[in-house]
């Protein structure tokens, strides 16, 4: 009786482990959400892309052309940051415009801070496209999320 018992259920647990609520999974798993998502979690600018810290690895160890952009103040910069990465603090906001319009129109440029809203990197983002940038996107959470995937800091 026992082991008819443990058979169901063992059985039972199989199936459930399998069941993916009957959604099929059509994108990655490290996609970021979509912008009406990002809006309900409260990110600011949920309508400026994203990009993971996956998809950016994938980018950042293959030496695609990029430019990336650490938002924080000078002294967390310093403290620690991706290796490459420019720092152009979001204030002073006239020093911080000067700095950004002189990127590169013609690479990918990301925008990274270590807000849990994306908040900083986002109102640099949204800068670099009202300035006539086309290819910016956010580091999708930030520095932290860098780090908690395994990605080099310096």
């Amino acid at each position: 009786m026992h082991k008819k018992l443990f058979v169901c259920l063992l059985a039972g647990l199989i199936v459930l482990a399998g069941c993916n609520g009957g959604t099929p999974q059509t994108s990655s798993p490290y996609q970021a959400p979509p912008p009406s998502k990002l809006a309900e979690m409260g990110f600011d600018s949920p309508n400026i892309p994203r990009i993971t810290a996956e998809e950016f690895k994938l980018k950042y160890d293959k030496r695609e052309p990029y430019v990336l952009v650490d938002v924080r103040p000078r002294p967390q910069y310093v403290e620690s940051y991706i290796p490459g990465a420019r720092n152009i603090p979001n204030s002073p906001w006239d020093v911080s415009f000067e700095e950004l319009a002189k990127l590169p129109k013609d690479r990918l440029i990301v925008t990274y801070c270590d807000c849990p809203d994306d908040g900083e990197a986002a109102m640099a983002a949204e800068r670099l496209l009202l300035s006539g940038y086309t290819d910016v996107k956010i580091l999708w959470k930030g520095i932290y999320y860098w780090i908690d995937i395994g990605g080099e800091v310096t």
